[in-house]
């Protein structure tokens, strides 16, 4: 799962820890089309994160 996320969002430096990642990112845009990428750059972190909890 690591791999096919890194990847999808090659430009990232998500580092090995997911959890470390989502609790220090910070967003760079500001309200608007950038913060509808923001959101979804953090949910495809979140959906990998939880799929490796569980082993996926």
């Amino acid at each position: 799962m690591y791999a096919e996320l890194a990847e999808e969002l090659p430009d990232e430096d998500l580092g090995e820890d997911l959890a470390d990642f989502l609790e220090r990112y910070e967003p760079d845009s500001e309200l608007g089309a950038g913060a509808e990428a923001d959101e979804e750059f953090l949910e495809t972190v979140r959906e990998a994160h939880h799929r490796i909890a569980r082993g996926y």
